[in-house]
């Protein structure tokens, strides 16, 4: 199984001119066509983003946005109407460009429409077996993936069904923060996402929702307007997790459809900054730090402290070289033990979007060090207060 994981890691250095240590950070809905410009790709990777996805109209828009991301050192993940007309000509002006990352094949695919897609990305991987395949999977909570003839038994089948195909990762969306509360079957489809990924040996890539919306289907429900322990609570429970890869919907608002109402993403409609940009960019330069550490580890163990959510587990064991860990706050923590270069760490989410949480550790001797957002170490201590959706590190 981590042969697989490191096998997948692997191709995806390769691909592209990502840094050894970079991982995805990816805007799902960036910069548009209409804006492809120099000015707006540079403020784009300023808020610490090095993938856009986005439809064009034509291979020629897609290339032109191709060459404005390469110069700022960002990545494409693009669809244009040509890759089902003649794949054969579009793969071959894709596979040398340079700020080319990945076909953008389908959101929210059924399971029907993923056994087509197999088909559509065999003929583009003809011609270009350089470039990644990019589908990403509904969440558990959204029943479309559901077809009516009952294929897709169960949620991690619909997971599988994605793995079975040349698509070389798998994503999926959850946006688990509503005006309620938090859904409570995030963790668990965390988990089951979790569990075909290292069965297959596929990495997957979670979501961030940043920016708010209502939703015509739910009208007492509302995704809020963000703040930074929201986005860091979901940014960081996915990269606990094990996700090699953390995308945002959205980085450029959407205007109005289909009875959604759109507000408040890091630039709005005009491409204007609002204050959420701010609260991202803080974030992705955080991720960006943090990337050489988590991006291609080995989850060892993972649990839950406090509030144990549907579809998880308690953590049992404790991490080597630690005697205690104690955590007392409205939810609680996610405890993450991972592995990279051979050394182990620990990683503790605080799972609150709204509260502090206070962390008791102790350590059985000196090896144990707390690590700041810059990898620097620091003596351990034996209490700490984490802010809402915070995590601390520690090497063990």
């Amino acid at each position: 199984m981590r042969l697989l994981l490191l096998l997948s890691f692997l191709f995806f250095k390769t691909i592209g001119s990502y840094a050894e240590d970079e991982m995805p950070i990816i805007a799902f809905l960036g910069v548009p066509e209409w804006r492809t410009t120099d000015e707006d790709y540079r403020i784009f990777s300023e808020c610490g983003f090095n993938v856009n996805i986005n439809n064009y109209s034509s291979t020629e828009q897609l290339l032109k946005a191709c060459r404005f991301a390469e110069k700022y050192g960002v990545k494409i993940i693009g669809r244009c109407p040509e890759m089902s007309i003649q794949p054969d000509i579009v793969a071959k002006t894709l596979r040398q460009e340079r700020g080319f990352m990945a076909y953008m094949m389908k959101d929210e695919p059924s399971l029907t429409e993923i056994d087509q897609l197999q088909k559509d990305m065999q003929r583009l991987h003809q011609t270009d077996e350089k470039h990644l395949f990019y589908i990403n999977l509904f969440p558990h909570y959204h029943k479309d993936w559901i077809e009516p003839s009952n294929k897709a038994r169960s949620y991690p089948e619909y997971i599988e069904a994605l793995t079975k195909t040349i698509c070389q990762q798998i994503s999926f969306d959850f946006y688990p923060i509503t005006t309620k509360g938090i859904r409570n079957t995030w963790y668990e489809n965390l988990e089951m996402v979790r569990t075909v990924s290292r069965k297959t040996g596929k990495p997957f890539w979670g979501f961030v929702l940043s920016v708010p919306h209502d939703v015509p289907f739910t009208p007492d429900t509302y995704y809020p307007t963000p703040t930074l322990g929201a986005l860091r609570l979901q940014a960081y429970s996915n990269l606990v997790y094990g996700a090699q890869g953390i995308q945002y919907f959205t980085y450029w608002t959407p205007g109005d459809t289909e009875g959604f109402h759109y507000h408040d993403g890091p630039v709005d409609e005009n491409g204007k900054k609002t204050n959420t940009y701010a609260l991202v960019q803080v974030l992705n330069n955080e991720l960006k730090s943090l990337s050489s550490l988590f991006y291609g580890s080995t989850i060892l163990d993972l649990g839950h402290l406090g509030v144990i959510p549907e579809g998880t587990k308690r953590i049992k064991k404790m991490p080597v070289n630690i005697k205690k860990l104690k955590v007392s706050g409205y939810q609680g923590a996610i405890v993450s033990v991972f592995e990279k270069n051979q050394k182990k760490y620990l990683a503790i989410v605080n799972k609150s979007h709204e509260k502090e949480m206070t962390l008791t550790i102790k350590a059985r001797n000196n090896k144990p060090r707390l690590l700041d957002k810059q990898l620097n170490e620091h003596p351990i201590k034996v209490d700490y207060q984490v802010a809402p959706g915070d995590m601390l590190i520690f090497s063990l």
